[in-house]
C-alpha cells in the first residue's frame, strides 16, 4: 500500500459523497490523463512535510461536478464557477490530509491548471497515487513529496 493511499482514499470519498452526492470507487492502474481534456486543482503543504496534492480530472467530470455543487442546470457552468469547485474540492481533501502529515504545517490556496495546461512540481516525486470512476468517468488524487537534495550538492552532480 502506497504512503496515506487508504487515508486518501477514505477523504476523496467523504468530499464527494457529503458535498456532491456522488458514489465513487477506487479503480487499480493509474489515470492516463490527456492535458487537452484535464483540468487539474493542487495545494502545496509546507512545514515539518512539504509537498502537493493535485486532483485531476476530465472536463467532462468538472463541469458534472461544478453543476451538482452550486445546482447549476447542465450547461451553465460558467469557468469561474469550475475553479471554485475545483479549488474547495482539492482544498478539502488538501485539509484533511495535511491533519495527518506532521506539525507544523501550512495548507497553499489552490492552484489550477484548465485543458490544454499542467502543473508541474519540481523537485518532487510522487508518493501516492490514487485512481477513481465517478460518474463512469475517472479521475486521479496524486500526493508529491519534495526531495531535498542541497543546491551544492545538484552542482556537484553536473
Amino acid at each position: 500500500m502506497q504512503f496515506l493511499e487508504k487515508e486518501i482514499q477514505q477523504y476523496t470519498h467523504l468530499v464527494c459523497s457529503i458535498l456532491l452526492d456522488f458514489e465513487i470507487h477506487p479503480l487499480p492502474g493509474t489515470f492516463e490523463q490527456s492535458s487537452t481534456d484535464t483540468i487539474s486543482g493542487s495545494v502545496q503543504i509546507s512545514g515539518k512535510w512539504n509537498g502537493a496534492i493535485m486532483l485531476s480530472l476530465p472536463s467532462a467530470l468538472v463541469n458534472t461536478l461544478t453543476e451538482k455543487m452550486f445546482s447549476l442546470e447542465p450547461g451553465k457552468a460558467s469557468v469561474e464557477d469550475k475553479k471554485d469547485a475545483i479549488g474547495e474540492m482539492v482544498n478539502m481533501i488538501g485539509g484533511n490530509i495535511k491533519a495527518l502529515l506532521p506539525d507544523p504545517s501550512t495548507l497553499s490556496t489552490p492552484l489550477l491548471a484548465f485543458e490544454g495546461h499542467s502543473l508541474q512540481f519540481p523537485s518532487t516525486k510522487v508518493v501516492t497515487h490514487c485512481h477513481f470512476e465517478c460518474q463512469g468517468k475517472p479521475f486521479a488524487i496524486s500526493l508529491f513529496e519534495r526531495v531535498e537534495k542541497p543546491f551544492k550538492e545538484r552542482l556537484k552532480s553536473k
